[in-house]
């Protein structure tokens, strides 16, 4: 065996050279193994105060998706779980703003924008209905993308809206007039929700856990007008929230917008004579479209009887829970998903699923 012998000052050189190899190693390591999905933990979509979106201007640009993600809680502090999935969405969408609205902030856009609307708004029998109401209200106003907090996000949402050719502007870009476009793809509304599971018949297979839009697109009042329709015709107490304000509600007016509504100009006519008509400018024979995206882009995992065999490991109400490996048995990756779903159905009719909500309270990481 030859043994090579360095003099000391090089072996002090080579050994101070290895310990800052070291050192950068565990830096490198440090830093993945404390983000989420290879993100640093400081690159994430800054956070908007919902009263700083309720006094910015509206829209002047209707043909472009905001860059601004809409969630909603009871308050601002959010359960583990929910805090480790919505923050996926914000470093997924770093270049993006981040806006969680509370039950005191829902009130007070309804009061600003919606004034004649109240009245429903407090007919509604619990905060779920209200919750899932929201919703198309925010859509409306700001556009951007409103995501469930046990939504996580796999894949930047600019890459999905890219490929149905809308463009992704900064939030104050679609105010301020800063954005200027000559394409004509840019004339057009769009709103975006994603099927769930394979099963069309299903009544809930156009879930309301994910939804996006650019701003002013008009099928968002045609889902106001739904809830007044059936909070005259009986008791609210009596409609469960899936089919007055959530996704049974929202797959039947897609059902009624693709029958009557998408290639007329009557919705925009109606609007012109409705509560809503001054809120924004003129949008005078400007297109518009609802798309709803393949299960595989936002609802890989199904709670129904197709999801029959993830459930073990993708409902995070299971005890079998397992956040990675679900994404692998589901293959998210094989099918290119900008999003999965753990499906927490926390609330419930008057309020939060108390049972339900244990699951989500502790082990955020998993």
């Amino acid at each position: 065996m030859i043994v090579f012998s360095l003099p000391s000052p090089l072996r002090r050189v080579v050994g101070a050279a290895i310990v800052v190899v070291l050192i950068g190693a565990l830096i490198v390591i440090h830093n993945l193994s404390s983000s989420s999905n290879g993100f640093a933990r400081h690159s994430q979509a800054a956070q908007l105060p919902a009263q700083n979106v309720l006094s910015s201007p509206l829209a002047k640009n209707f043909g472009v998706v905001p860059k601004l993600i809409h969630q909603s809680w009871t308050s601002t502090d959010l359960p583990a779980k929910f805090e480790v999935w919505s923050r996926t969405c914000r470093e997924q969408n770093p270049d993006w703003q981040w806006v969680l609205w509370t039950d005191e902030d829902n009130l007070n856009l309804v009061k600003k924008y919606f004034p004649w609307f109240l009245e429903y708004y407090e007919k509604l029998p619990g905060e779920i209905y209200r919750a899932d109401l929201v919703r198309n209200m925010y859509m409306y106003l700001y556009g951007g993308m409103y995501a469930d907090l046990d939504l996580e996000c796999l894949r930047p949402a600019n890459e999905l809206f890219k490929s149905h050719n809308v463009t992704t502007v900064p939030y104050s870009s679609s105010y301020d007039g800063s954005y200027h476009s000559s394409s004509k793809a840019q004339d057009e509304r769009k709103a975006f929700f994603g099927r769930m599971g394979t099963d069309d018949n299903f009544d809930h297979s156009i879930p309301n856990a994910w939804m996006a839009s650019t701003p002013g697109h008009p099928f968002f009042l045609l889902s106001l007008e739904g809830v007044i329709e059936k909070l005259k015709e009986g008791d609210p107490a009596k409609i469960k929230a899936e089919a007055l304000t959530g996704p049974i509600a929202l797959r039947e007016r897609i059902n009624l917008y693709r029958d009557k509504y998408r290639d007329s100009d009557e919705l925009d006519q109606r609007l012109s004579n409705s509560p809503m008509a001054g809120v924004f400018g003129p949008q005078d024979r400007m297109k518009h479209a609802v798309e709803v995206l393949p299960f595989w882009n936002v609802y890989p995992f199904s709670w129904n009887l197709d999801g029959n065999a993830f459930k073990g490991i993708c409902s995070v109400n299971s005890p079998g829970y397992d956040r990675e490996r679900c994404k692998l048995v589901v293959a998210v990756d094989h099918w290119g998903s900008y999003f999965i779903t753990y499906w927490s159905h926390t609330w419930s009719a008057k309020g939060h699923n108390s049972n339900n909500l244990k699951n989500i309270q502790g082990g955020g990481a998993r």
